[in-house]
């Protein structure tokens, strides 16, 4: 299923639901999961996190804006790349914005088409801490397919 907006475009497999919004005074973002997504959250997911079931994979792409030292390409949004392929040990539980038992995330700061983002992934394991290799893939097989217009 491809969901298109705000100049986000991204396809997502069979058993994976996500949605592409905008505040009103905000920026995009793009929450998309292996589970059904809450219908109202935060934009960093902290509601679909908490109820998120084993085995989840769950990811989280906002757009900021640029100005008041934000500069696209520079400091934090240097980056000009998703860290593909994504690797499942740097996916840790620290990294969360509410740590929670068997999660771990991963973030990443970069500037995608001129437009400065963070990527924010979560999986909740299975039994263990650790980010399984098979959710990390997922997200990163969905990721593969994301195009952002430059604006």
């Amino acid at each position: 299923m491809v969901i298109d907006a705000h100049g986000i475009r991204v396809d997502l497999p069979a058993g994976w639901e996500g949605r592409i919004y905008r505040r009103p005074h905000g920026d995009p973002t793009l929450h998309a999961g292996t589970f059904a997504l809450p219908a109202h959250d935060g934009d960093f997911g902290t509601h679909a996190t908490h109820v998120m079931p084993p085995g989840a994979s769950f990811l989280v792409l906002t757009e900021y804006r640029p100005g008041e030292g934000l500069e696209p390409g520079r400091g934090l949004f240097a980056s000009r790349t998703l860290p593909l392929p994504l690797e499942p040990r740097h996916f840790r539980a620290d990294t969360l914005l509410v740590g929670l038992p068997g999660r771990a995330g991963l973030q990443h700061f970069c500037t995608l088409g001129e437009r400065p983002f963070c990527l924010y992934a979560v999986v909740r394991a299975r039994g263990r801490v650790a980010a399984a290799a098979s959710q990390v893939g997922e997200i990163d097989s969905v990721l593969q397919t994301l195009r952002i217009a430059r604006r």
